[in-house]
């Protein structure tokens, strides 16, 4: 048999040049791996070259004494030094070592120089920060600081600072977070950890943008259909407004051309922070296994990577703490030492009021109520990088009056003149808004935090406490000997008349702020105070003890608490607690009120006839649930998109549509709350006119709900084993640096259960979106009776640098809903896969 030589032998066998031409697309195809493996390996050397040196040797010649640090398997630093001073030089270090981009950034934004790195975008927030004079405030509070807390905020900040020489110096890489590389970082100075702690303040209870908001619903509305949207003293009942009158008045408001420029601004300042909030209680020995107090507590905020908190383990001297930080500040916000354990939440009070100002423009004069005076004036120069990198120069031209700054400033730079006048003036003279907010005025929050790491007794915390300034905080507390408590303090202004938190007339001393209000006279509660065995400080109305009128708060509508009354009833009346089956209630996903607002929306829907068979469909599939905000349940989903349609239906006519996207916007705001307790009056007066008409809200029902399952199909599909509350309901982390999507572990969201209104807290934005906004991202329980131990979560993780093990690696068990042991005993510690590292003296 001959073999074939012709085209099919071809095609079987390569010729040379065939051969040639793919051996050389073989070899490109080699180098070409070899210089991306290449490229992948420099970047992960530069990642791990900026990681925490964790085991050996330091020699830094700041320090007069060794210092010991121990990490365990979270990455959590156990500081050890024999002097107190040489521990927050440690603080620092560790701080800087793990969190320094983060650190960075909230220095720039509290000093309002973010623009200088990231452009004209981030301007809106340098000037918020100017007019709120965060850095003149923070160098003023720090020269009037006792010498012990100036002490601790200069340790802290070499220690700081000799992480940033060794960065400088090469030994280590910068963080690759950092924004604008090394060149742009700068020294670390006491003040600038007071500034972070007032950004912080101004995150957790400025109102700049809702008191416009609220100011512009009375004008459209009238003051008492206006009040049920309002907080506390200030909100009436659903069911008194007669009428719902709709004013020729702009959607928008009066002040809609503010909320224009204001837009974002407090939001773009409290990047990687969000709207901190968060619940704290303490239950009584006779009721835990020990015999001696629990104290759980949670706080929520924005999920970014890092987080707002650090946990760490101090032994300097004769102090010995353990508990959550936030980088660029010594204090610990929740905590214990060997005999005491306290919890700082936010108190949800509002820290800023504006007054309406007479101005004289011609002469630079206002009216301050008894004669016409100048205004002071300053100036601020901004810088900020534009679309070619070139740094360009604003000036924001700032007057002030005695109230403060007139935030027409954050416009004007802009040219926007005549958003800050009003029309209501006669002649020559207008009106303007001045801001004052706590964080301006003269005042100590950090020696009250660092007296209340030496107290062994509760007895001692209304006097640390006596001249909190900021923030203003709900604390938590508990001794060894079985006392315990909760205590508001900060700084809030004892003023003759509440504002309602509208603006209010400059002229009028009536509202001028006088002098704080003393903490005998803020609310405070103590164990074995009242018939049940636990105290709590968690969204619940406070009660004031001085009967101050004028004390006013945000939104506090009491779900969490009462669904924590709840669970602690049941749960104790059978049997004495552990610590883990304590921590555990915080993640109860149950809304309290839920099955009621069921039962009056179908209720009310139903009335008129029967419902169609879609609307009947999610009326069913509603009655049958218990509230529970599972992921996977069906029922949550729908009874959210039902009370989203209500919102829609109920609110954005009367509104307008303009003031009710500001509504759903604005910080604090709780407009689910509102919705739900409207459709409680409606369904129990069945009555005409208000915002309680029958008709009219008889008739949003049914539309809710027939709309309801057109969304649930158009969202999440017509399979009915797709409807999920998790599936509309994720939590996405952010990378602070970039504000992009952080990828965990290949995933980029989770599937979330609970809401705003659980102890599981998760707080979504109703109206405009169902991504979680806040959530509990530290937890914390503690057993007075274990001094060496509690227990904790933290998400994402500990550091700041991509790729590392202990950046996101908290994230999974905050997923698992289960609180990791967080041991402060060194032979426990030492038990666990641990790292040493010695900071020595350098010769």
């Amino acid at each position: 048999m001959s073999v074939s030589e012709g085209p099919q032998a071809e095609s079987g066998t390569p010729g040379l040049s065939q051969l040639g031409v793919r051996m050389l697309v073989g070899a490109l195809m080699v180098v070409a791996a070899l210089l991306l493996a290449q490229q992948w390996g420099a970047g992960d050397r530069r990642e791990r070259k900026s990681f925490a040196l964790v085991s050996g040797t330091i020699r830094l010649s700041d320090l007069a004494a060794p210092i010991e640090i121990l990490r365990d398997d979270r990455g959590i630093p156990h500081l050890i030094s024999r002097r107190e001073m040489d521990g927050w030089f440690a603080l620092g270090f560790v701080h800087a070592q793990d969190r320094l981009a983060q650190m960075a950034s909230f220095r720039r934004r509290a000093m309002g120089t973010s623009a200088e790195l990231n452009g004209v975008a981030s301007l809106p927030a340098d000037r918020l920060a100017r007019l709120l004079e965060i850095g003149r405030a923070s160098h003023a509070a720090l020269d009037a600081l006792p010498a012990f807390s100036r002490r601790v905020l200069a340790a802290y900040a070499a220690g700081v600072n000799a992480r940033i020489a060794r960065i400088r110096q090469g030994r280590v890489g910068p963080p690759q977070p950092l924004e604008g590389g090394l060149e742009t970082l700068d020294d670390w100075h006491p003040a600038d950890s007071i500034a972070v702690v007032k950004l912080l303040s101004w995150c957790m209870g400025g109102t700049l943008e809702t008191t416009l908001l609220l100011d512009d619903l009375i004008q459209r509305l009238d003051s008492v259909p206006a009040r049920p949207f309002f907080p506390g003293r200030a909100s009436v009942d659903f069911g008194v407004a007669p009428d719902i009158p709709r004013h020729a008045l702009s959607s928008e408001g009066s002040s809609g051309a503010m909320a224009k420029a204001l837009l974002g601004s407090t939001r773009a300042l409290c990047r990687g922070i969000g709207i901190p909030s968060g619940g704290a209680w303490v239950l009584d020995g006779s009721k835990s296994e020990s015999g001696a107090p629990i104290l759980v507590a949670d706080w929520h905020f924005d999920a970014s990577v890092p987080g707002l908190f650090y946990e760490a383990h101090l032994v300097a001297g004769n102090l010995e703490v353990a508990g959550a930080t936030m980088p660029g500040s010594p204090i610990l916000w929740a905590g214990r030492n060997r005999s005491f354990a306290w919890a700082s939440v936010p108190a949800s009070a509002p820290i800023s009021d504006l007054f309406i100002e007479t101005l004289r423009e011609d002469r630079g004069l206002y009216q301050n109520g008894t004669l016409w005076v100048p205004l002071e004036t300053r100036e601020e120069k901004l810088f900020w990088r534009d679309a070619r990198g070139a740094l360009q120069l604003s000036v924001m031209s700032i007057r002030s009056t005695r109230h403060g700054p007139l935030i027409d400033a954050l416009w004007n730079s802009e040219g926007g003149n005549e958003a800050s006048a009003q029309s209501d003036s006669v002649g020559r003279h207008r009106s303007a808004r001045a801001i004052a907010w706590t964080g301006a005025r003269p005042g100590d929050g950090l020696t009250s935090m660092l007296a209340l790491l030496r107290l062994e007794s509760a007895a001692g915390v209304v006097s640390a406490l006596t001249a909190h300034h900021e923030p203003v905080l709900a604390l938590a507390f508990a001794d060894q000997a079985g006392n315990g408590g909760v205590q508001v303090a900060g700084w809030l202004p004892n003023r003759p008349l509440p504002t309602g938190l509208v603006p209010v007339q400059g002229r009028l001393r009536s509202f001028d702020w006088r002098s704080p209000v003393p903490i005998e006279a803020l609310p405070g509660d103590a164990l074995g105070g009242r018939k049940r065995p636990w105290v709590m400080a968690l969204d619940q109305p406070w009660s004031d003890r001085g009967g101050l009128d004028q004390i006013e708060w945000l939104w506090r509508p009491g779900d969490r608490a009462a669904r924590l009354d709840t669970a602690l009833g049941r749960l104790t009346a059978s049997a004495k607690l552990d610590l883990r089956a304590a921590a555990e209630i915080l993640q109860d996903e149950r809304a309290q009120r839920a099955p009621r607002i069921v039962a009056a929306i179908v209720g009310m829907a139903r009335r008129p006839g029967p419902l169609s068979a879609e609307a009947e469909e999610i009326a069913t599939l509603l009655e049958r649930w218990d509230g529970g905000m599972e992921a996977d349940s069906a029922a949550a989903a729908a009874y959210h998109l039902v009370i989203e349609h209500l919102l829609e239906g109920l609110l954005r006519d009367p509104f307008g549509s303009a003031l009710f996207d500001r509504y759903l916007a604005a910080p604090h705001v709780r407009p689910q709350s509102a919705v739900e307790r409207l459709l409680l009056r409606a369904a129990k007066l069945r009555r005409s006119g208000g915002w309680t008409d029958e008709e009219r809200v008889t008739k949003a029902a049914r539309r809710s709900l027939r709309s309801a399952w057109v969304s649930l199909n158009h969202r999440l599909g017509p399979t009915r084993d797709r409807w999920a509350w998790g599936e509309l309901h994720r939590l996405q982390f952010t990378s602070l640096g970039r504000g992009s999507a952080a990828t965990f572990d290949g995933i980029r969201s989770l599937a979330v259960p609970g809401s705003g209104q659980t102890l599981a807290f998760a707080r979504h934005r109703p109206g405009l979106r169902f991504q979680v906004e806040g959530a509990a991202l530290y937890r914390v329980a503690m057993d007075l009776g274990a001094p060496d131990r509690l227990l904790s979560s933290l998400a994402p993780g500990q550091t700041e640098h991509p790729g590392h093990p202990h950046s996101t690696d908290g994230i999974a068990r905050w997923a698992a809903s289960r609180l990791s042991l967080f041991a402060t005993n060194r032979l426990v510690i030492e038990e666990e896969n641990i790292e040493r590292l010695v900071l020595e003296p350098a010769p």
